[in-house]
């Protein structure tokens, strides 16, 4: 137990179906990951104690740690951290710094991290909608493009005739003029 206020802080590290898998998580020593999280030790000098989970649940973020307070820190307020995407050298390092200053509710969460927070509730963001320029838009252009001179052309017929039923209007008219001479 530490000198300065009970349990340490304790981190809970997803090691499931997505996070810590060099298949989904390409180009990370998943293995020595853990072992340096395990390796660190709180500002009272104990060893913070590290579980792994199977799945926390919010696998879209892949490499989960969650950082739970220690004992003086929930007193203080401090409410466990969760942090998706610790897949480099230097996250690991941030978390270290930020325990042996005391971690939540404590220190205040350094900029490196902040990031990466999530929650337990994270939903996976959804998938952007494709750019107008794709195939099906295009057709549905070229569809609208040709519809609108259809009924340009139709337009100008319909002229046509107005114009040709005038002149024939007009010669009948004239035919009556004269007979009525």
């Amino acid at each position: 137990m530490s000198g300065l206020g009970g349990r340490p802080c304790q981190l809970t590290v997803c090691r499931g179906c997505c996070c810590g898998r060099k298949k989904k998580v390409p180009g990370v020593d998943h293995k020595a990951q853990l072992a340096r999280l395990s390796a660190i030790d709180d500002r009272s000098g104990c060893t913070v104690p590290v579980r792994t989970s199977k799945c926390l649940g919010i696998c879209f973020q892949r490499n989960v740690v969650v950082v739970q307070p220690s004992q003086e820190g929930r007193t203080a307020g401090g409410r466990p951290v969760w942090l998706g995407g610790i897949t480099d050298e230097a996250l690991v390092e941030a978390i270290d710094d930020w325990i042996v200053r005391g971690g939540p509710g404590l220190a205040p969460l350094p900029d490196a991290l902040a990031d990466h927070v999530t929650s337990k509730d994270a939903k996976k963001p959804k998938k952007r909608k494709k750019a107008k320029d794709t195939k099906k838009a295009k057709n549905t252009k070229k569809e609208r493009k040709k519809a609108r001179e259809k009924s340009e052309r139709k337009a100008r017929k319909k002229a046509a005739k107005g114009r040709q039923g005038e002149r024939a209007g007009k010669k009948k008219a004239g035919k009556g003029a004269k007979k009525n001479r």
